[in-house]
Formats: structure tokens, sequence, C-alpha cells
């Protein structure tokens, strides 16, 4: 008869569970910052246009505009309207993400740097 042998003890290698610590803390990670971004604060984008820079010469000025987002979701097709006296100039913009930055030029025939005015028309949400 064969002489039995006992079994070698099998227990699992350290580094198989420091792997498998690891991957529960990213799990863990992920589940926490999905449940932080659905739970956390909402609202409708809020758009804030500034006049960044004038260039141009007599009769053909561009004002570059910066468009920022300072609300909590995306903001398709952004119309920007520019009212300088009788002349309106307006750019639309495909997007501007929370917390994003965009930029558009208005061309005026007048300096931009007296009294234009800027709005936000409108926009679209995604």
């Amino acid at each position: 008869m064969p002489s039995k042998k006992p079994a070698p003890d099998m227990k699992p290698p350290v580094l198989e569970w420091i792997m498998g610590g690891l991957g529960l803390l990213l799990t863990l990670g992920v589940l926490a910052v999905m449940l932080h971004e659905a739970m956390g604060p909402g609202g409708p984008p809020v758009i804030e246009p500034s006049l960044q820079a004038v260039s141009g010469a007599p009769g053909h000025w561009r004002a570059e505009v910066e468009v920022r987002n300072t609300g909590h979701a995306t903001a398709a097709a952004v119309e920007i309207e520019g009212v300088l006296g009788d002349e309106t100039a307006s750019a639309t913009i495909d997007y501007v993400p929370a917390g994003g930055e965009e930029t558009v030029t208005l061309g005026f025939q007048s300096d931009p740097r007296a009294g234009l005015q800027l709005h936000a028309r409108g926009w679209t949400e995604p």
C-alpha cells in the first residue's frame, strides 16, 4: 500500500491578501465618488460673460469675451450677445461644461471698451 503524505498547508500568500485589499479599496472609492456626485449639489448652469481683451482699429474692433459656467450643469448651444450703443453682435458656443470656460470673439464698428454690455441670451441642457 502506498503511504499517504500529509497535504501541504494551503494558506493564501500575503501578496494575494494585499491585492485583494487594494481592489476592495478602489471599488469602495469609486462607489463613494459616484454617490457624492449623485447626491451632491445640483442646479442649472450659471453663465457669466466678461470682456477680456479688445483689439483692432476704427471700424474693425474685436472683443474677446470669456464665458464661464459657475453652475453645476453643462450648458450647450450657449448664445452670447454684446450690445454697444445701437450695435449688436452675437456668437454661439457649442457647450460650456460645469465649472468650465470658453472664449468667443465679437465684432464691432466702435471701440467696445466703452459701454459694452454682455448677456447670455440662452442655452440648452444636454
